[in-house]
């Protein structure tokens, strides 16, 4: 099951984000979003800072994962970072990958649970 985290991760990509721009884009204390992943777990302020500084972002989808990535699915067509369909697909592929691969790990820890 995709995370908040993953969530996070997903539109920081199609934003060319990574963690040192959006602390400094959402006034977001430097190595809080690495700590906060280690944790599990971002505080509601924080998640505000990032809502507000990125308003097309759905907070349902970034919370609960409900919805669409943007308010407005529109406006994924008129994003601007995301100027050719290979890059989105590229994305899309990349993004099944992790979720497989973290799948895959899951199964074979039920697995192991089974045979004891």
């Amino acid at each position: 099951m995709i995370n908040f985290f993953d969530r996070l991760e997903e539109f920081m990509k199609i934003k060319g984000l990574n963690d040192n721009r959006l602390s400094i884009e959402t006034g977001i204390s430097n190595g809080l979003i690495g700590k906060a992943r280690i944790r599990g777990s971002l505080s509601l302020d924080n998640i505000s800072k990032i809502l507000n500084t990125y308003p097309e972002l759905n907070a349902n989808w970034l919370i609960i994962g409900k919805g669409a990535m943007y308010n407005n699915e529109n406006q994924l067509n008129s994003n601007k970072v995301i100027k050719d369909d290979s890059i989105q697909k590229d994305y899309i592929i990349e993004v099944q990958k992790k979720l497989i691969e973290k799948l895959e790990v899951e199964i074979s820890i039920l697995k192991e649970k089974n045979k004891g």
